[in-house]
C-alpha cells in the first residue's frame, strides 16, 4: 500500500496519542471523523496499523529496575531459549540482531534480587551481558515520512518531549 502525506499525518497523529477521537485526527489532517475512520481501516487491513498500546510507567507499579541483557545461544540452545523467553513476563522487547550477540532483551524486574535471579534462569541457555537502564530520554519516537530534496536520506523521526 503506498501512504500518501495524509496517511503519514494520520499515523504520526496516532503515535502520539492512539486514544485520539477521529474527529481530533480529522482536525489535525483536514478530514471528516468518517473519512479517518476510513482510512484507519484501509491502514489496518494492509497491516500498517498493528494495534494500539499504551504505556505504562513500570516504577510506579513496583518494577523500578530496567534492563538490557545481550544474550548469546550456547549450541543446540537458541529455539529453546525463544520459547522461554516468550514465557516470562519480566521480557518487555526482543531483537535478533548480528554481532557479537544474538539476541538484546528489554526486561523489567522489581529490583537488583529478581534480575540476578532472572539471569541465573536464562545461563542455563548461553551468556548473557547485562547493562542496567538508567534513564531512557527518548522513550518514544513518532515516525514519519520525510520527503528529501537529497538523495539516500531516510524517514524522520519525532521525539516526543521527556
Amino acid at each position: 500500500m503506498e501512504l500518501d502525506k495524509i496517511s503519514w499525518s494520520i499515523l504520526s497523529c496516532l503515535q502520539e496519542n492512539a486514544r485520539a477521537s477521529f474527529a481530533d485526527i480529522g482536525r489535525e489532517v483536514g478530514l471528516s471523523a468518517p473519512a479517518v475512520a476510513e482510512r484507519m481501516l484501509k491502514l489496518e487491513e494492509a497491516g500498517i496499523i498493528q494495534g494500539y498500546r499504551i504505556e505504562v510507567d513500570y516504577e510506579k507499579t513496583g518494577y523500578g529496575l530496567k534492563a538490557i541483557i545481550a544474550f548469546t545461544a550456547h549450541s543446540g540452545k537458541f529455539i529453546p531459549f525463544l520459547n522461554y523467553i516468550g514465557k516470562l513476563d519480566e521480557v518487555l522487547e526482543c531483537h535478533r540482531v548480528t554481532g557479537n550477540y544474538c539476541i538484546f532483551l528489554k526486561v523489567v524486574v522489581e529490583n537488583s534480587s529478581h534480575l540476578q535471579e532472572l539471569l541465573a534462569r536464562m545461563m542455563e541457555y548461553g551468556e548473557t551481558t547485562t547493562s542496567i537502564i538508567l534513564s531512557s530520554p527518548i522513550t518514544h519516537r513518532v515516525f514519519t515520512k520525510h520527503e528529501s530534496k537529497a538523495k539516500g536520506k531516510g524517514p524522520a523521526v519525532k521525539a516526543r518531549p521527556v
